[in-house]
C-alpha cells in the first residue's frame, strides 16, 4: 500500500480475521483463539481441524478465511509455534539501520487503488477499504484525521476531497485510534494495532510532534497492546487515556509513560461532558465510571443486561446522560440508557436486530464481534444512531428504531457501504463522520444524506501478492 517501505511487511504478515463471516452463536473455539496472541499456532489448527472433521465447509462459515490466515501465520512464529512480538520488525528495522549506514530508501510508487471506483460489480456502494478511527483539527473543521486497519493514518485539508498519507514508514500500519493535541495540532498520537478484526498487530501508542512527518514509539508502560480509543482530558492536554486489549491506560505527560487504571479488554472510553474528572469505560458488558480523573475505575451496570461487546456515547445536550449498546454474541443485544451519569440503567430496546441485513431487522444474522458502534446527536439527547451492517436511528432515546441508510440502497433509505466501525461527531460544524468497511461519509442533516468522502484513500487491504520469476 502506497511505498512498499517494511511498513509493507507488517500489512503481508499480518492476522486476517473473519471481517466477513456471519454468526448467531457463539464463536468456534478456533476462531477466538485466531485472535489471542497467546494461542499457540499449532493448537489452533488442531482446534480448527477438529472442528471441520466430517463437515463440509459452508459460504461465510470461516473455512477460507481460516486458511488465509493459516498460510500468513506460519511465518510468524518459533519453532514451537509460539508467536513472535509484536515489534519484531520495528526490533529487527532499527538493528538494521544500527548496524548499517542506511542512506536512502528503495524507490517505491503506489499503484493504487487509490481513486474511487466507479462500479467494484459487488451489488453495493463502491469503497476504498476499511477506517477504524476518525479525529478532527481543533480549530479548522475542514482538516479530518482518519485511521485504518492496515493503511495507517491519512489527512484531509480540504474537508475530504483530497487525502495524504502521513504513516507509510512505520513497522504497524493499523491505527484504531488518533488524538490531534488541542493546544499544537502538530503533536499526534496513534493508537496502532486493528481493534475490531486483529488484521494488524497493535504496538501501542505512537507519537509525532511535526504534524506527522516522523514518528516515534511512545508506549513506555504499556507495551505492545492493541489500541481501541484514546481520549484528552479537555481541561489539562497533557492527560490522555487509552482503552486497550490490556486495560485501561493513562498518561499525564502526553503519552511519554503511562500506567494502568484498570484491567481487562476494552475498545471505548470517553469522559463526561461537562466533567472530565468522570470517565466511562466498557470491557463486554460491563461498565466502569472514574470520578478520580481516570486514576481508578469502579463497575457501575446495575440494569445493564448482558451482552458480548459494548460501546458508549455521551452528549453535550445532557450531560447526565450516557448510552450503551451491546451485541449478543454477533446480533443486537440491547440499548441501554442512563440518566444518572452512568449509576443505574433503563433497558431501552432488545430488538428488533438492527445488526442485520434487512430493511426491518427481522433477519437473524449480525456481525457484532467486527461491526458496531452508537452516537447521540449533540442537540438532542434522544436522537440516536447506531450502526451495525447498517445504519439505523431512533428519536426516542433508543426505545423504537427507523434503518437510515443500507448497505447497497434498498429499503428507501440512502446508499452507504456495509459495516458501521466508527461514529464520531465534528465540535467546530457538529457534522456526524461514519467510518465503515468501504471509507469515510458524513451527514448534516441526521442521516437524510450521507456523502462519501474516500477517494485518495489507498487504504485497501492487501493479503498476498506475487511476482513473476523470470
Amino acid at each position: 500500500m502506497r511505498k512498499f517501505t517494511l511498513g509493507l511487511l507488517a500489512i503481508l504478515l499480518s492476522i486476517q480475521f473473519l471481517s466477513a463471516q456471519n454468526q448467531n452463536d457463539d464463536l468456534p473455539k478456533w476462531v477466538q483463539m485466531m485472535s489471542d496472541r497467546s494461542a499457540n499456532f499449532y493448537d489452533v489448527q488442531a482446534e480448527f481441524n477438529t472442528y471441520w472433521a466430517g463437515k463440509s465447509p459452508a459460504k461465510s462459515s470461516g473455512w477460507k478465511v481460516f486458511k488465509r490466515w493459516e498460510y500468513m501465520m506460519q511465518f510468524q512464529i518459533d519453532e514451537n509455534g509460539d508467536r513472535l512480538p509484536s515489534d519484531q520488525v520495528y526490533k529487527r528495522v532499527n538493528a538494521f539501520k544500527n548496524q548499517r549506514s542506511v542512506t536512502s530508501d528503495a524507490s517505491w510508487t503506489n499503484i493504487g487503488p487509490i481513486n474511487l471506483p466507479i462500479n467494484t460489480g459487488t451489488g453495493q456502494p463502491n469503497g476504498m477499504g476499511r477506517v477504524n478511527a476518525i479525529a478532527f483539527h481543533p480549530t479548522d473543521a475542514d482538516i479530518i484525521f482518519i485511521g485504518a486497519p492496515q493503511g495507517g493514518l491519512w489527512k484531509s485539508i480540504d474537508g475530504g476531497s483530497s487525502w495524504e498519507v502521513l504513516t507509510d514508514d512505520q513497522p504497524t500500519l493499523g491505527v484504531s485510534s488518533i488524538v490531534i493535541n488541542q493546544d499544537n495540532a502538530d503533536i499526534i498520537l496513534i493508537g496502532t494495532g486493528d481493534r475490531d478484526a486483529g488484521d494488524s498487530d497493535g504496538m501501542g501508542v505512537f507519537k509525532s510532534i511535526d504534524g506527522g512527518a516522523t514518528w516515534n514509539v511512545s508506549n513506555d508502560g504499556m507495551g505492545n497492546r492493541t489500541v481501541g480509543r484514546m481520549i484528552q482530558d479537555p481541561n489539562n492536554s497533557d492527560l490522555i487515556m487509552a482503552a486497550t486489549d490490556g486495560g485501561v491506560y493513562k498518561s499525564t505527560d502526553m503519552g511519554a509513560t503511562w500506567s494502568v487504571s484498570q484491567s481487562g479488554n476494552f475498545k471505548d472510553i470517553l469522559f463526561k461532558p461537562d466533567n472530565s474528572d468522570v470517565v466511562y469505560t466498557i470491557s463486554t458488558n460491563n461498565f466502569y465510571k472514574s470520578t478520580d480523573n481516570g486514576d481508578s475505575f469502579s463497575l457501575s451496570s446495575s440494569g445493564l443486561p448482558g451482552g458480548s461487546r459494548g460501546a458508549i456515547a455521551v452528549t453535550e445536550a445532557n450531560p447526565e446522560v450516557v448510552y450503551v449498546l451491546l451485541s449478543s454474541g454477533s446480533i443486537y443485544g440491547s440499548t441501554s440508557k442512563s440518566e444518572d451519569a452512568g449509576e443505574s440503567w433503563t433497558v431501552k430496546s432488545t430488538s428488533p436486530n438492527i445488526f442485520d441485513y434487512s430493511c426491518d431487522g427481522s433477519g437473524s444474522n449480525g456481525q457484532g464481534w467486527y461491526d458496531m458502534d452508537i452516537a447521540i446527536d449533540p442537540n438532542d439527547e434522544n436522537f440516536v444512531y447506531v450502526g451495525g451492517v447498517n445504519t439505523w436511528v431512533s428519536t426516542n432515546g433508543g426505545s423504537n428504531w427507523t434503518i437510515n441508510s443500507h448497505w447497497y440502497g434498498g429499503c428507501g433509505v440512502p446508499s452507504v457501504h456495509a459495516d458501521m466501525h466508527v461514529y464520531e461527531i465534528n465540535p467546530l460544524n457538529n457534522r456526524l463522520y461514519n467510518g465503515n468497511d468501504g471509507g469515510l461519509y458524513y451527514t448534516d442533516n441526521q442521516g437524510d444524506t450521507w456523502p462519501q468522502i474516500s477517494s485518495g484513500l489507498a487504504i485497501s487491504q492487501i493479503y498476498k501478492m506475487g511476482s513473476s520469476a523470470t
